[in-house]
């Protein structure tokens, strides 16, 4: 090659300089290198080079065109510049609605949509919202911030921060379920343990005993317990509908009495077995025409009548005012069996049947403890409940 061919090879060495940091840096684009002359013999026939894509959107410098030849011709023209890529980038929209959002998944989003989502979103585990395209922090989520990230469905939700425990000795999961929701705090067992048995041992959250059948949440101060084949129904015909008139620690629930239940019924009405068992005993100290038989003051207190029932467990089961008891003690009934007829009898302000269970402390009348009805475990003062005791 001739020594043309040098002198255009110093020419695109000279342009290179120059093209090669206006490709970073230039409001415009690189320019595009130029094409080899010909030599002495021929023609210069390359043409420049394209030029590089402009950084900012603007397009790149046409490439040098070669030098001539010694004897040729003129090198050939150069090619004009690539057109330079957009720079700016569009703001996300919302993506599913409102929201909520995790910031997580609206930065997948955002990525796979190739928007910016704007510097108040931030980083971190947060719960965002988004209304009419305008993004905005709902809350610093104190945990993970919690979605599925294979469904457009938003339900997303900051992750509460596991609570501390707070039962001393025994809780039906649902229970504590209802007392962590208060605090705003999670246990880490649940719902997949709302029936069971739990307490937490050195700070960390047990299963103390699973219940096959379901837990019974006792009242307040008093441990809960499992659900057995014993459960206790409703001490009245099976689809009757009552209103309880007392119930725990209600009125004159207080003492002995604190986990019994009244409902107001008719003179004559059946009262059934809360629960099967066996007669323990029968009181019929006030019958028709005695003073006691038809209410009475606290002179009376003594002298309703009562059915007792002992259950397989040792508990018994007490139903008071009645006006006639229909069994004897010593005798077998299965839960649903009739008892007696309610009635007005002892101390007693109108016709109804008291209900309690109690320890067998070996008079009719003992310390009561928690137990619940199958129809309904939150019955109270003012609810009404149809009975499902169908023997």
């Amino acid at each position: 090659m001739g020594s043309s061919s040098n002198l255009a090879w110093a020419a695109i060495t000279l342009v290179c300089a120059s093209a090669c940091a206006s490709d970073a840096d230039g409001p415009l684009g690189g320019a595009g290198y130029g094409g080899q002359g010909g030599d002495i013999s021929g023609a210069g026939t390359d043409a420049g080079w394209v030029g590089h894509a402009g950084a900012s959107g603007f397009p790149g410098g046409g490439g040098a065109g070669g030098s001539a030849g010694g004897a040729g011709l003129g090198g050939g023209a150069s090619a004009a510049g690539a057109a330079g890529a957009d720079a700016a980038v569009p703001k996300c929209g919302c993506f599913f609605g409102d929201g909520p959002y995790c910031s997580g998944r609206a930065k997948a989003e955002a990525d796979k949509a190739g928007c910016d989502l704007p510097k108040s979103v931030g980083t971190g585990a947060k719960l965002l919202k988004c209304s009419n395209d305008k993004w905005s922090v709902l809350e610093d989520c104190p945990g993970k911030c919690l979605y599925n990230a294979g469904s457009k469905k938003l339900n997303d939700e900051c992750e509460l921060p596991v609570c501390k425990c707070f039962v001393e000795v025994a809780w039906c999961g649902s229970g504590v379920a209802k007392e962590a929701e208060k605090r705003g705090c999670r246990v880490p067992l649940l719902p997949a343990q709302n029936g069971s048995i739990l307490y937490c041992p050195g700070g960390k959250w047990t299963v103390k005993t699973k219940c096959p059948l379901g837990c019974v949440e006792a009242p307040s101060g008093t441990p809960d317990f499992c659900k057995t084949k014993n459960d206790y129904k409703l001490p009245y015909d099976c689809g009757s509908t009552r209103t309880c008139s007392n119930g725990n620690n209600t009125g004159s629930h207080t003492g002995k009495d604190h986990y019994a239940y009244d409902f107001p019924m008719p003179v004559g009405t059946n009262v059934r077995a809360m629960r099967g068992g066996k007669v323990l005993r029968v009181r019929y100290v006030s019958k028709p025409g005695s003073p006691c038989y038809n209410s009475g003051s606290s002179s009376c207190a003594n002298f309703a009548n009562t059915v007792e029932v002992l259950h397989s467990d040792g508990s018994v089961g007490l139903y008071m005012h009645l006006s006639k008891p229909t069994v004897s003690a010593g005798q077998s009934v299965g839960q649903g069996a009739i008892l007696g007829k309610s009635g007005n009898s002892g101390w007693s302000t109108g016709p109804h049947t008291h209900v309690q269970v109690q320890k067998n402390c070996g008079i009719w009348w003992c310390q009561s403890v928690p137990f619940k009805f199958t129809e309904d475990s939150t019955i109270g003062a003012g609810t009404s409940v149809k009975s499902q005791n169908c023997p």
